[in-house]
């Protein structure tokens, strides 16, 4: 029999375990947390709860790399690594830790790079070329820190050019679109890029290679320039083919402007409610803000669920340019983007909530439940990202991926009754926050249009 408390002392016992169920960190010493008591649940062949695909990204830049740009950014990865013997022997190379780590890095650029016959959206195929730029520079910024024939500053740009050029192209962003809601789904990714190199590795006395005796971290520090170098090729190059593309371009920072200070009004409506007015509204208010004193089950799915989901919502919300406080918004396709995000799992974490209320534990009745949660979860990012609303399909980028790690547990061997828990919750989750970005999206829509 599963224990019950009040929903406070349940959520002060158990919730810092909950927070990170769904995300395999809530071990207490050696042994997994998980229900005393949990019901039974047979999991044979629940593996067909796999059956229905999952849908394809879709295309937010309408847009492909030109092939002379694609074939110049393979070349890039090939001149990066050219300079490392192969085989790397420990001949050439006796310390082992270092060789290792440049073969690696060396490995991973080159399962990273797009494939000649892969075909990829445009910025999922930046992202990529993104990635092996970066474990090529990692590679031989390690080499050259151990071999008199280089010099790590040598390997990509220093970083006063590289932070001057991405901060040039963020301040061009976002460029003319087909139309507001466009220019937000084709530029947010974009303008993404350039915020969190901004604010993540351009910044501070460790943003550059100068002075790094440790080669390791000579190559790291290399690897991060490069990478933002390539994003920056990257984002120009989509930003104009898609501007070329135009037939009837408009300007749309403006209206992306103003649509994002609409949605961070609703958002910080939201977000006094669950604080109160003195509070830090970026601050996670704790499970118990969305919920009344009413008994709940102690680890069930449903809390772990509402902790775990309330831990992602407010680590995006700190970072993000949600504008919830008085200063306009600096970049608007992201704003916009990541404030519709903000908004419909603010309105998921309050389904959520609800069901608990009603004492939903959200364990599935049997495998079947399992394989219904999951085809739900399915038509409901489908459905948004086949839709004509561009936001509707940013928005379903966002979710697709959060089907991997339940299909993963459940492509187990030999998934349990945990396993099977823990993607149904995830699987309702996704249904839920798709079915609220919806109408968060045909919200934006509309008063975009008024």
């Amino acid at each position: 029999m599963t224990r019950r408390l009040t929903r406070r002392d349940a959520l002060a016992v158990g919730g810092a375990v909950a927070l990170a169920t769904l995300a395999g960190c809530s071990d207490v010493g050696s042994e997994p947390r998980f229900w005393d008591d949990p019901p039974s649940l047979d999991t044979d062949g629940i593996t067909r709860a796999l059956d229905a695909p999952v849908p394809e990204t879709p295309r937010l830049v309408p847009v492909d790399f030109d092939p002379a740009v694609a074939a110049a950014f393979d070349d890039r990865i090939d001149r990066l690594l050219g300079p490392i013997p192969e085989p790397l022997t420990a001949t050439t190379l006796p310390n082992g830790e270092i060789r290792e780590r440049i073969r690696q890095q060396r490995a991973a650029a080159r399962e990273a790079r797009p494939a000649p016959d892969e075909s990829l959206p445009p910025l999922r195929a930046a992202e990529r070329y993104a990635t092996a730029r970066d474990r090529a520079a990692t590679a031989v910024g390690t080499w050259a820190g151990v071999t008199v024939e280089g010099d790590p500053e040598d390997v990509s740009a220093d970083i006063g050019t590289v932070r001057r050029r991405a901060f040039e192209t963020l301040d061009a962003l976002p460029g003319p679109a087909a139309d507001p809601l466009a220019g937000a789904a084709a530029y947010g990714p974009i303008e993404r890029w350039y915020d969190e190199s901004r604010r993540r590795t351009l910044v501070g006395g460790a943003a550059g290679v100068e002075g790094r005796a440790n080669p390791l971290r000579a190559g790291e520090s290399v690897g991060d320039v490069e990478r933002v170098q390539s994003y920056v090729d990257a984002g120009r190059h989509l930003s104009d083919r898609y501007r070329a593309s135009l037939a009837d371009p408009q300007s749309v920072e403006e209206p992306l402007r103003e649509a994002a200070e609409r949605l961070g009004a609703s958002v910080r409506d939201r977000l006094r409610g669950l604080h109160g007015s003195d509070a830090d509204l970026r601050s996670n208010p704790g499970a118990e803000a969305f919920l009344d004193e009413r008994p709940v089950a102690r680890d069930a799915p449903s809390v772990s669920l509402l902790s775990n989901a309330l831990h992602r919502t407010f680590e995006d919300l700190r970072f993000d340019p949600v504008p919830v406080d008085d200063r306009p918004p600096e970049n608007p396709a992201t704003a916009l983007t990541r404030t519709a995000l903000a908004l419909a799992r603010l309105r998921g974490l309050d389904a959520v909530a609800s069901r608990i209320e009603t004492g939903d534990t959200l364990f599935p009745e049997d495998r079947a439940a399992v394989r219904e949660a999951r085809d739900a979860a399915v038509d409901s990012a489908a459905s948004l990202a086949a839709s004509e609303n561009p936001l509707d399909r940013w928005l379903a980028a966002r979710f697709l991926p959060l089907f991997d790690r339940p299909d993963a547990r459940l492509a187990a061997t030999d998934p349990d009754a945990r396993d099977a828990a823990e993607a149904f919750t995830e699987y309702r989750w996704i249904e839920t926050a798709a079915r609220e970005s919806t109408s968060v999206a045909a919200s934006v829509a509309e008063s975009i249009e008024a």
